[in-house]
């Protein structure tokens, strides 16, 4: 009879708590996905489709704008994009979820760069590679700069 009782207590507890796995994976939820598994960021992005009154390709003149932001990463980002749907690409390079801005640039703990996020509309589908490094002459598609990128000396300036 103890067991039993013990036995229904446990499914129950496992039933309400939803944890699957043993060992290092006990403590995923359900629902949630293991490292290297995860599907493509820019499928959970809410990208608000395109105005009738608004053209395609690049929207303003942000991308013209002088300065380049922080590297975020060397490696550009390879996006999937589908047509009338609006992309705003992080050009300050502090975005919580890159290569898409966040609004991240009108924090007050971001220092007063004054880039701002370059939107882009495709006409079609359309396979392109975003820049990461924030570095590139050809918003906001990679041009080759990460290349180019020198590593700062971490010493520099320790001593002076």
């Amino acid at each position: 009879m103890r067991i039993g009782h013990a036995l229904r207590i446990s499914n129950s507890v496992a039933n309400f708590s939803q944890k699957t796995g043993f060992g290092p994976n006990r403590l995923f939820r359900k629902g949630t996905h293991f490292v290297g598994t995860e599907p493509p960021a820019l499928k959970y992005h809410l990208l608000q489709d395109k105005k009738p009154s608004e053209p395609y390709g690049l929207q303003g003149s942000s991308h013209q704008l002088p300065g380049t932001g922080k590297v975020h990463s060397r490696l550009p980002v390879k996006v999937h994009m589908k047509k009338d749907k609006v992309y705003a690409w992080c050009s300050c390079g502090y975005s919580g979820n890159q290569p898409l801005c966040d609004g991240s640039h009108n924090s007050i703990r971001i220092p007063d760069l004054k880039l701002k996020p370059v939107r882009f509309i495709p006409e079609k589908d359309m396979t392109v590679w975003l820049c990461n490094c924030k570095q590139t002459k050809n918003r906001p598609f990679c041009d080759g700069s990460h290349k180019n990128i020198t590593d700062e000396d971490k010493k520099a300036g320790l001593f002076d």
